[in-house]
């Protein structure tokens, strides 16, 4: 079963194992005891019969007298001692679920981080959080439900296998009433593993949805969709409390069983000792004592499997989330060349690329060279494989056919990390984070100087704007960099990239959304760069290429036009056809 398979995965589970033996050992020594305690007390004993005389010698090696007070000191003492192990049991069992909790989320995060590019693109923001911070948590819990089943149990069979001292023939009762209490709660139990299924997926599919809506809600409020946006995650809110509330009324219901059961049995054990099988009621007493700890402990043993069961879809989501991700991990070689400089070009060799289960390539025979600090520029309408070039550029897509050379090395040669350290990438979508404007600009960085960022900035020309703000670097930038305009947000992107002092510097439109002002701004930056950085421009604004070395246009993954700004457009060809549709 999943469940065994699993067992021993929470940290310090054999600790606490342990300590719920020695714990369970001593509880079940201080109950006994009160059996000689009330035969004390209603009287003179007689004859000392087993299991007494054990206890008198026991009392007699150590020097204890057998006396009334001796036995209630010693009863004080294991209980007392029982509950300070019982304890340190409960602490040292959520100490290890989070640390477990702690350790899986690295994982998450750490095979999320070496995965490939290809495998990240096509993994939905949401349900990753949704493991991330929910499933992991969920397993933790679940985990932590088995190990206290696991020890209740262990406490309750120590307890059992005490009362055999009392009498054979009730703890035979006990078992017929624990297997008929079994059978009783079978139904629920089976309920478990779906009920937790069910409500994985109710939680994924909020996640997904909560987090694309929140990544669109100035399209939301823009379109007045607000209502219809909240109708729909109030549907997806009920499906979660729906599923919640089955798994809470699946343990309620195993709990009804496991509590109802025992009344009826005491009243037989009661009946069955004093009136079939003449027992004292000294005896009686100490066995329902025993009984009292031994239902509680099976109660919960059950019910926190059941609880365990629940959790079972989470632990499998999580794991298989890891393992998704490490199956597509990136792979570097152990001979992998480092990259340090670009002394000559990269060229791209008869490259194609095709997507899984696509039909045809995007890029297909492609054939380009770049060389050392030239501008070079990427045109062609939308879908002719300018983005899906440029990732191949930085590693994150291999092609299926040809080679990239750098330098005369294949760039599946040389170590990825170097290599990305060595790019300074800006996106059209430009991403500011939540964090101060140094912080921003050294988060690719972080062994950035001082004077690697003034460099950077004073590159980028955004030392007006880090002047104009309230604590100039230290300043926060809200949620998206609220505080920036767009054109000032592309600037600090820019003057990120440049904070590392990138040999390659990759400009993926990163002025279509920009108004004529910062486009001006913006490109004065780059112009800035030439002979001292390699640049490619991938534009969707032409005019942002007048100053470019070469143009590469492109067309269904090829490259059908190659020159400058200027013989490109006295050519006549298709990127005049661009030029005229842009500025007609």
């Amino acid at each position: 079963m999943f469940s065994f398979r699993i067992f021993g995965r929470l940290p310090y589970t054999w600790p606490v194992l342990l300590i719920t033996l020695v714990s369970g050992m001593t509880q079940g020594i201080g109950i006994v005891l009160f059996l000689p305690v009330l035969h004390i007390m209603s009287g003179p004993p007689g004859a000392t019969v087993w299991p007494f005389t054990v206890l008198r010698d026991a009392f007699d090696a150590i020097g204890i007298p057998f006396t009334l007070p001796a036995l209630l000191i010693t009863i004080t003492v294991f209980i007392l001692a029982s509950l300070a192990l019982n304890f340190g049991r409960y602490y040292l069992v959520y100490f290890a679920m989070f640390q477990f909790m702690r350790r899986t989320r690295s994982e998450l995060i750490g095979s999320l981080l070496n995965a490939s590019w290809s495998h990240l693109s096509r993994q939905a923001s949401g349900i990753t959080l949704n493991s991330l911070i929910d499933q992991t948590f969920n397993s933790a819990r679940g985990l932590r439900h088995q190990l206290f089943a696991v020890s209740d149990a262990i406490q309750a069979a120590i307890l059992v296998a005490l009362s055999t001292m009392l009498s054979w023939y009730l703890l035979l009762l006990v078992g017929v009433f624990g297997v008929g209490a079994a059978l009783a709660a079978r139904p629920l139990r089976r309920r478990g593993l779906p009920l937790g299924q069910k409500s994985v997926r109710a939680e994924q599919d909020y996640s997904f949805q909560v987090v694309d809506y929140l990544r669109s809600i100035k399209l939301i409020k823009a379109t007045s969709a607000g209502k219809h946006v909240g109708m729909l995650l109030e549907r997806l809110q009920k499906a979660v409390v729906h599923a919640f509330m089955a798994k809470q009324v699946n343990l309620a219901g195993i709990d009804f069983v496991a509590q109802s059961i025992p009344v009826i049995f005491l009243a037989c054990v009661i009946f069955v000792g004093h009136e079939i099988l003449g027992l004292k009621m000294a005896s009686i007493l100490v066995f329902g004592l025993l009984f009292t700890r031994i239902v509680p402990l099976a109660s919960s043993a059950q019910k926190l499997y059941q609880a365990f069961l629940q959790q079972v879809p989470a632990i499998r989501t999580v794991d298989k989330a890891v393992a998704d991700h490490r199956a597509h991990a990136e792979v570097t070689a152990a001979d992998a060349k480092p990259f340090s400089i670009l002394t000559d070009c990269i060229r791209f060799e008869g490259v194609c690329y095709q997507f899984p289960k696509a039909d045809q390539p995007t890029i297909n025979d492609l054939d380009l060279t770049i060389n050392r600090h030239d501008v070079v520029g990427l045109v062609g309408i939308s879908g002719s494989g300018k983005s899906t070039l440029v990732e191949m550029l930085c590693g994150l897509r291999q092609p299926t056919r040809g080679r990239i050379v750098v330098d005369g090395e294949d760039l599946r040669d040389l170590d990825l990390y170097s290599w990305r350290h060595s790019i300074g990438y800006v996106t059209q979508d430009t991403i500011i984070l939540n964090a101060t404007v140094r912080e921003n600009l050294v988060f690719a960085h972080p062994e950035a100087t001082d004077e690697n960022i003034r460099a950077a900035i004073d590159a980028a020309h955004l030392r007006e704007v880090v002047d104009g703000l309230p604590l100039g670097l230290d300043t926060m930038l809200g949620e998206g960099g609220v505080r920036l305009s767009g054109g000032q947000k592309q600037r600090l992107a820019l003057a990120r990239a440049l904070v590392g002092n990138p040999q390659i510097l990759l400009l993926d439109e990163a002025t279509s959304a920009l108004d004529t002002e910062s486009e001006r701004i913006v490109q004065e930056a780059v112009d800035g760069l030439a002979n001292k950085v390699t640049t490619i421009v991938v534009a969707h604004r032409l005019s942002t290429l007048r100053k470019a070395d070469v143009i590469y246009v492109m067309e269904s993954g090829r490259i059908v036009e190659t020159g400058d700004y200027h013989r490109l457009l006295n050519t006549g060809g298709r990127f005049a056809e661009l030029h005229a549709l842009q500025f007609s």
